[in-house]
């Protein structure tokens, strides 16, 4: 009989973690097909690093990973999914069929900020523009810098990370005149990941020389001014570092909701359309963050493993958060489970809570990045003081039986 065809439409976290997972899970059992419009993968969360220690980003290339892992690769961009015919068609008018169809093709970024001044930090193509401005600070052509997160929906640690490692990088270097203001309309700054490590956050960025505004917006009025509201305040800059708003991908042939992001069920599943699967940013979860697009691919692998006959007990998603704060000096391991299920388990550490250590905490990404990046810090620890994860990340070995990541064999 025929294998059946899983077609995963992205190139990001959640398509790799999905493809992963199947092999591991359910290899022999499907025929995988990698449709993505980018040639490479790179880890985009550590983007923040490179203005700092001007490194280039190392990426892998998705046709060499989908040839490793038996996988078809198809380089193209979807354009709509015609259900009822079983097939996606791509912006070049090819047309791919499938049995099952995950989609993990991620959010976009909505209208931003083109005020003077203003620098929108996305990825690591923005960090020649940030040395700049870290040069500009160096040579005193910039003394007030305001990192502010917009209204709307974003993943706001990118920001945290820039303005602790640049109040370091300012410390390092005697900069006593720069002023860095940080503002954001979070309750309480990184609050998602619980009042433990937000009261933690608060401390260290005014121990950095961080000032803070919470339950505020902040936004680009004439040049050398920031309007904050509420209250009508008004801040007095040089320089404004934001991050872009997202919203859904609104694609043809699949419904969404106002916003243009995908519902699904805790399984990843879409209502009404047989087969069909999302995960990632992609997907209506208001939390944008690699490590909890993994989990969303994670449950969708379950469940298609499940559906060809692999003896597995599917899990649904239940989120748990995982954050690597990069401060300049030694760094934050924030993690929260946000399921609702476990109250304020809110953790912050300065010893890392899970392995390896890596700002994606992917079950199967993680690892495997690190043997394709090879980065030192990546390597499993053996020694009496190795470090144990601190969830259950199980993999299916070649028995059939699960093991403890922790149990793995160094590479």
């Amino acid at each position: 009989m025929r294998r059946p065809r899983v077609l995963i439409a992205g190139g990001g976290v959640a398509a790799l973690e999905t493809l992963l997972a199947l092999r591991a899970l359910a290899a022999g059992r499907v025929d995988i097909t990698i449709l993505a419009p980018e040639l490479k993968f790179v880890n985009r969360s550590m983007a923040v690093d490179q203005p700092f220690k001007r490194q280039r980003a190392r990426g892998i290339r998705l046709q060499d990973t989908a040839a490793e892992l038996d996988a078809r690769w198809h380089h193209g961009a979807l354009d709509r999914v015609e259900h009822e015919q079983h097939r996606v068609v791509t912006k070049d008018g090819d047309e791919l069929r499938y049995d099952m169809l995950v989609l993990a093709i991620g959010a976009h970024p909505d209208r931003e900020w083109t005020s003077e001044g203003v620098l929108t930090y996305h990825d690591g193509r923005d960090g020649p523009s940030y040395r700049l401005l870290l040069h500009q600070l160096h040579e005193g052509r910039v003394t007030r810098l305001a990192f502010v997160k917009p209204g709307g929906t974003s993943w706001p640690l990118p920001l945290y990370d820039l303005a602790s490692m640049t109040a370091a990088e300012c410390a390092a270097h005697d900069l006593s005149d720069v002023e860095l203001t940080l503002i954001t309309p979070e309750d309480e700054p990184l609050g998602i990941f619980g009042n433990r490590a937000s009261a933690a956050i608060r401390r260290l960025l005014n121990d950095a020389g961080v000032a803070l505004h919470t339950s505020s917006y902040g936004v680009p009025n004439r040049p050398g001014w920031l309007d904050i509201s509420p209250g009508k305040r008004r801040l007095s800059v040089d320089r404004v570092v934001t991050e872009p708003r997202l919203v859904g991908p609104r694609l043809r042939g699949i419904p969404a909701g106002r916003d243009g992001f995908i519902h699904t069920d805790a399984d990843g599943r879409l209502p009404d359309l047989d087969g069909v699967f999302a995960a990632g940013d992609a997907t209506a979860f208001p939390i944008k963050q690699g490590g909890l697009a993994a989990q969303q691919a994670d449950a969708v692998a379950e469940t298609i493993a499940a559906s060809v006959g692999v003896e597995i007990d599917p899990q649904p998603f239940r989120p748990i958060l995982r954050g690597l704060l990069l401060t300049g000096g030694p760094a934050r391991y924030l993690r929260s489970d946000i399921s609702g299920e476990a109250g304020d388990d809110s953790t912050i550490s300065s010893t890392t809570l899970w392995w390896p250590p890596d700002k994606i905490a992917g079950r199967y990404l993680g690892p495997y990045l690190s043997s394709q990046v090879g980065e030192a810090a990546d390597v499993m620890p053996q020694h009496e003081h190795a470090i144990p994860v601190d969830a259950a990340l199980e993999r299916l070995d070649t028995q059939g039986t699960f093991g403890e990541l922790s149990d793995l064999p160094s590479r």
